[in-house]
Formats: structure tokens, sequence, C-alpha cells
């Protein structure tokens, strides 16, 4: 067995294990080297944060992180290069039906 037969059996593995078609595995294929493909078909499986925006222009982070704490939100500062975000862990009510999310006072 060559290079070339190698690549498309795990080519149709990587598609069977990753639930993507031929052609878009072939686009991964052809950017990544075999090893660096398989890190991005994982990194693209595995779970995201949520993430909130704030809107300046009505709360501050800090008033809103009390806030959204107070109502059974588990978040913190986004990322020290940006003042205007929360990463959300878990909610006991839904992060998209509050009354701050309502008003307009973060974005998802």
């Amino acid at each position: 067995m060559n290079r070339k037969d190698y690549l498309a059996e795990l080519k149709d593995k990587l598609c069977l294990l990753y639930g993507y078609n031929d052609e878009l595995m072939n686009v991964f294929m052809s950017l990544f080297s075999p090893v660096e493909c398989v890190e991005f078909l994982d990194a693209n499986d595995r779970k995201r944060p949520v993430t909130i925006r704030i809107n300046t222009l009505k709360t501050r982070r800090r008033e809103l992180f009390s806030t959204l704490v107070q109502r059974g939100v588990n978040c913190e500062p986004l990322a020290k290069w940006t003042k205007v975000g929360l990463k959300i862990f878990e909610s006991k009510v839904p992060i998209g039906a509050t009354p701050e999310y309502l008003s307009g006072h973060y974005m998802l």
C-alpha cells in the first residue's frame, strides 16, 4: 500500500468518524497535514462556551455580572483583552430570556 492509498483510507475513516462529506474532507486534508487535520476536526467537535457581549450604552460589565450572579448564572469575565464580554458556564435561567437580555443589556 502506498501513501496515496493510506491517505484515501484515512479520509474515508475520518469522514465516517466525524460525519463530514468527501468534498469537505478533501478540502481539510489539502489545507492540513494528517495530524493537523485530526486536531482541527477534534477542535470542531468540542463544545464552545456560551459568551455574551455587554451593551455598554445600557450597563457596565460589573453591574451585569452581579445581576446575573444573583439570577443563578455562573460566569466570569471573558478575557483580559476585552472589557465587554462574559463567559457563561451554567445558568439556572435561560440566558436568552432574562429581563436584561430582553431589554438589550447584552447579546449572545
